[in-house]
């Protein structure tokens, strides 16, 4: 199903850069909409206009208050939205989640929830406010996402010197390869490997291994989306994998479509938010 929509993103303010690797803006007026997230980092979304649903492995769960909430996902996520449907929203970085929620990320991986479970009922006047000066045309889309920023900032919590590290050092394993190797990992991170384990699935949502599979898998998606791939790209995606069949499966398993079909037609949506903005964004973090 083809269908209109726009998707903007706009650079966070310097003091927020470890903590949200972008700020977005989606409209479509389609009636349904209907594609697939890899749901590789956390989000925080408000829709001004739009309901629906979202099924990750099991039954679909309706989605119809304005501020939500995702701290990832171990499979791809499908979603069915009745329009017009508008979103501002901020994908976060593990830092970001952890500071602005002060929750472990595999207590709510799998899910896409209210805001206010986790942030009170300040984020839904906010997130109420918000939608409504937008719809009125008071906000422009840039306007908006600028206005989820600074809430977002003046909300955030503190973690440790210690944990900013070893989030910092994870990302910098991940991004060392398209299949980086776990035993590189843990001589970077002060902590025996079981507390690293469960530090970097506390931050990640999922441990190193799990978390190194899934990059992988969307990676390398990003890559056969892309209609110039390179020689380059294609001998390192085959190298990442055992063959042909193990990319299939681990393809289909994080984003939803087998890679003949990504970059096709029938999942717009899915196509542009495979362009890696979000992981090259993540690459960007550095200790301060």
């Amino acid at each position: 199903m083809s269908f209109p929509f726009s998707l903007t993103y706009y650079d966070p303010p310097e003091h927020l850069k470890r903590h949200l690797t972008v700020l977005f803006h989606f409209a479509t007026d389609a009636e349904l909409t209907e594609d697939a997230v890899s749901g590789a980092l956390a989000q925080f979304n408000i829709f001004p206009c739009g309901t629906g649903e979202i099924a990750f492995d099991g039954p679909a769960h309706p989605v119809t208050a304005k501020a939500n909430l995702s701290a990832g996902t171990t499979v791809a996520a499908k979603f069915r939205m009745k329009g017009p449907w508008h979103a501002i929203g901020a994908t976060l970085t593990p830092l970001g989640w952890a500071a602005l929620t002060k929750e472990p990320a595999q207590r709510h991986i799998n899910r896409y929830f209210p805001a206010e479970e986790l942030l009170g009922s300040e984020v839904t006047d906010f997130s109420e406010a918000l939608s409504a000066r937008y719809v009125s045309g008071e906000l422009t889309p840039e306007d908006a996402c600028s206005a989820l920023g600074d809430w977002i900032a003046a909300h955030l919590g503190t973690v440790s010197p210690q944990h900013e590290r070893l989030i910092e050092q994870t990302i910098t394993w991940l991004g060392s390869a398209l299949n980086p190797d776990i035993e590189d990992l843990f001589p970077t991170l002060n902590y025996s490997r079981r507390q690293a384990e469960r530090l970097v699935e506390r931050f990640f949502g999922l441990p190193p291994a799990a978390v190194a599979r899934k990059f992988r898998a969307i990676r390398a998606s990003a890559m056969l989306a892309k209609e110039d791939l390179s020689d380059a790209e294609a001998a390192a995606i085959a190298e990442a994998f055992y063959d042909q069949p193990h990319m299939v499966r681990e393809i289909s398993r994080y984003c939803g479509y087998t890679p003949k079909r990504l970059g096709g037609d029938g999942q717009p949506i899915l196509k542009t938010l495979l362009q890696m903005k979000n992981f090259h964004r993540l690459q960007e973090f550095r200790a301060s």
